[in-house]
């Protein structure tokens, strides 16, 4: 057994925002050698994101950091001055993966680009992530995962009919676009341990999402039917479909395919269906009130969640339910399998945290602890560069690397 299924593999991580922190937390959770390059003024977008321990704003207690930035090495340098980027291009010529989020070009006039990193390591996979891409009418726009989410046609299919588009929490677009990161590096590095040279890989979070929550455009392409929700499921219940309330909250049910003979036994009662209600669809949503009134009100109304859940996957029904946060942290599914993992950290102590949704048995995944500001600086530039205790101080007193 092993350290992780990827060990062998350094990442050099230039990126500050959240698609390419969770592409490379990926990395850092298979047991890569993740190394994230952070400024001197410690100006990383995701160590001043909320919620902090305690309230108090503090770049090495933020939740998006902790989380992010697990299992990596933060080294401090200026990459805006010269003996930056030559730091960075002598750690470059040692990495498998480069990872960067900069708008299109920037990196190339820093000197840092793909083209100008290749010559001294003709292997090097380079993953550039934006909001676009790198070439289209709309490379160089600004834009923000709402944003993003609105013109891929994500949120328009999160909507109910003459309502306005829901965005979606937690800048889960934004993850989306890491899992592809992540995913699209892992074919670079593939191509290179097959063909033996690396490569540029140019990732749209655009493009990310759009190709990500259904098959809608696809849909379009082949019928001409353009996706527009109707009305409830994900609303509230009606017609034996949706979220009903229950006992103690509410449940989602869904009878599934050819699932009402299974719902009129949920009831507790097979004869149901053949009940009119049951049997003639369009009946049934011209009348979902009185359905609901009639047969499912009575059922749920005096059980509870699991009570209902349990009973109808019994029967072979996809019912389920909300959970909310703290219900998560005690979910047995998720308990039985060690998903959630303790973490000690030098400043915020232990933090409980997701794990992996994946179970090697040769290689396991560890998740560790987000770096301090700048805390393997000085360890990666001795070992890994070679560099001396007298040069590593002159940097330090030029401002070129952190303390």
């Amino acid at each position: 057994m092993t350290d992780g299924a990827l060990e062998d593999l350094t990442i050099l991580d230039l990126s500050d925002g959240v698609s390419g922190a969770y592409c490379t937390r990926w990395f850092a959770d298979f047991g890569a050698n993740v190394i994230k390059i952070e400024s001197p003024e410690g100006s990383d977008p995701i160590r001043n994101q909320g919620p902090f321990k305690d309230d108090d704003p503090d770049p090495e207690t933020g939740i998006p950091h902790l989380f992010l930035n697990a299992g990596k090495k933060s080294v401090v340098l200026d990459i805006e001055s010269e003996s930056g980027r030559d730091l960075v291009k002598q750690l470059a010529a040692k990495a498998d993966l480069v990872v960067e989020d900069a708008s299109p070009g920037t990196m190339s006039e820093k000197g840092l680009g793909y083209e100008q990193l290749r010559p001294d390591n003709d292997q090097l996979v380079y993953l550039s992530i934006t909001p676009y891409g790198q070439n289209g009418p709309y490379r160089d726009r600004p834009a923000t995962e709402f944003t993003l989410g609105a013109q891929s046609g994500t949120l328009h299919g999160r909507r109910v009919r003459g309502e306005r588009p829901i965005n979606w929490a937690c800048q889960q677009g934004f993850y989306v676009a890491g899992r592809v990161a992540f995913i699209a590096a892992m074919g670079g590095l593939l191509h290179r341990q097959v063909i033996g040279e690396g490569q540029y890989v140019d990732l749209a979070e655009f493009e990310a999402m759009a190709g990500n929550d259904n098959a809608a455009p696809t849909t379009y392409s082949f019928n001409g039917i353009s996706q527009n929700p109707a009305p409830p499921p994900h609303r509230f219940g009606t017609g034996g479909i949706g979220s009903y309330p229950c006992k103690d909250g509410y449940v989602d049910v869904l009878p599934g395919v050819g699932g009402l003979k299974k719902l009129a036994v949920l009831l507790g009662d097979a004869e149901l269906a053949n009940h009119e209600m049951f049997t003639n669809h369009p009946y049934r949503a011209q009348h979902a009130a009185e359905f609901d009134k009639e047969f499912m009100e009575p059922y749920l109304k005096t059980r509870t969640r699991a009570e209902i859940v349990e009973a109808a996957q019994a029967l072979g029904m996809p019912f389920s339910y909300a959970l909310a946060p703290d219900e998560l942290l005690t979910e047995p599914q998720l308990l039985e399998r060690n998903f959630f993992v303790d973490v000690d950290h030098d400043v915020v102590g232990t933090i409980t945290m997701p794990g992996a949704p994946v179970i090697m048995s040769e290689t396991p995944i560890r998740v560790g602890a987000a770096p301090t500001l700048g805390e393997s600086t000085v360890r990666i530039l001795s070992e890994d560069l070679n560099m001396s205790t007298g040069e590593i101080s002159g940097l330090q007193e030029e401002g070129v690397i952190g303390a």
